[in-house]
């Protein structure tokens, strides 16, 4: 166990990929569920189960990370990081040797586990390697590297799946180099008096305030990110533009310009409060929207997919950096936990939303604009609340 301080460079870096593993979980099988649901056709209930093998994975994450979050102080966050990763590489390419659907369901179900102790983790170590400035450098250059290693991947699963639907899942293997990489690179930070304290007294719960502020940021902000995955086809298909590969690639643009520049502005808009910060995030986000909504061709659609990414880029920065700053540090696990519990869940709830919606409105685009004009108001309240009055770069350790 060592001290932490501010200048963990290689630390740094092999934090940077720990959030890739959790976005790959829907990145490596995407491309190859219609091969997969063909391969299983036979199997009783396929139609269903296919599905889940994307869907499943996400919401255990949603449901473990509390409890992730409680593990950190019990195995420290470098030990748990190590385990979790281990776990992950091997369910993850389970599937290679698996022939049976519901197997392969229990092994995706066992990497959302995985993937819940993995970010969950991650954020306590990046918190406790380092604070103010440093920290929310880091949180951006790991919302940088997310999307861009993610588009190398999706392509690379294209390549290699062509032969066989199975070495999809062999990539997995790869996060292995990251585990050796967590085990050989990361240490235990040292704990602080309040964190050696906290182990005798009574267990402290999240106060009921910085319960409700995640949820306003964590529930419209997942609305506003996964719209465009979500309705982007549909979208397309109204205005006579639609192929698979066409919407691949406006994603793609999103994910390779549009996520890595909201990072960006992060660096850049840093002695901004929170509160203005999400605000411009959310509001980004819905001029992305609204352009897709009444966009009429191709180009005008990949542009309101760049800026709303680059919205949800930002977002995502400023919305982890403040969830570090306002957890003592004899509990970051806990408030990691309990954030990536509420915005994973509402990411698997947001289809369900939209469709919800759907049943009010007149049409795809209808449904785009009235999510653009509910984020509206949540980017007005966010500029104008006192809560998040802290500044982005001025986030010590408690």
């Amino acid at each position: 166990m060592q001290s932490s301080s501010n200048n963990n460079t290689i630390q740094g870096i092999v934090l940077l990929f720990v959030p890739v593993l959790v976005m790959l979980g829907a990145v490596m099988i995407s491309p190859v569920l219609g091969v997969i649901s063909q391969h299983f056709s036979d199997v009783e209930y396929a139609s269903v189960l296919v599905p889940l093998l994307l869907t499943a994975p996400a919401l255990f994450l949603a449901f473990f990370s509390p409890v992730a979050g409680a593990l950190v102080n019990k195995l420290g966050a470098k030990n748990l990081l190590v385990i979790v990763l281990a776990l992950y590489g091997i369910m993850g390419i389970a599937p290679v040797f698996l022939d049976s659907l519901y197997l392969i369901l229990a092994s995706r179900i066992i990497l959302g586990i995985a993937e819940a102790g993995i970010v969950v983790a991650g954020m306590v170590l990046t918190s406790r390697y380092f604070y103010g400035e440093n920290r929310q450098k880091w949180v951006a250059y790991q919302n940088i590297a997310l999307p861009l290693i993610g588009a190398a991947m999706l392509s690379l699963v294209g390549m290699v799946s062509m032969a066989d639907w199975r070495n999809a899942f062999g990539l997995y293997g790869l996060s292995f180099f990251i585990f050796l990489a967590a085990l050989f690179f990361l240490y235990e930070p040292s704990k602080t008096a309040g964190e050696v304290q906290v182990q005798s007294t009574e267990k402290v719960s999240i106060p009921t305030p910085v319960i409700a502020l995640f949820c306003a940021i964590a529930i419209p902000g997942s609305i506003a990110f996964y719209v465009v995955p979500v309705k982007l086809s549909f979208l397309l298909q109204s205005t006579g533009d639609f192929s698979p590969a066409n919407v691949g690639k406006m994603l793609s643009f999103g994910l390779i310009f549009g996520a890595p520049a909201g990072a960006i502005a992060a660096r850049l808009l840093k002695s901004w409060t929170f509160g203005k910060t999400l605000s411009l995030a959310m509001l980004t986000m819905s001029v992305g929207l609204f352009i897709l909504a009444f966009s009429n061709g191709n180009t005008m659609s990949t542009v309101g997919v760049v800026i709303q990414q680059a919205g949800g880029g930002l977002m995502l920065t400023a919305a982890l950096t403040y969830v570090l700053s306002v957890a003592p540090s004899a509990h970051t696990g806990k408030y990691s936990g309990a954030w990536w519990f509420i915005y994973t869940l509402a990411n698997f709830s947001t289809p369900l939303v939209l469709s919800f919606t759907d049943n009010f409105t007149s049409s795809h685009q209808a449904t785009v604009t009235v999510v653009a004009c509910f984020i509206v108001a949540v980017s007005v309240w966010l500029f104008f609340t006192k809560t998040l009055g802290g500044r982005m770069s001025e986030t010590p350790n408690k």
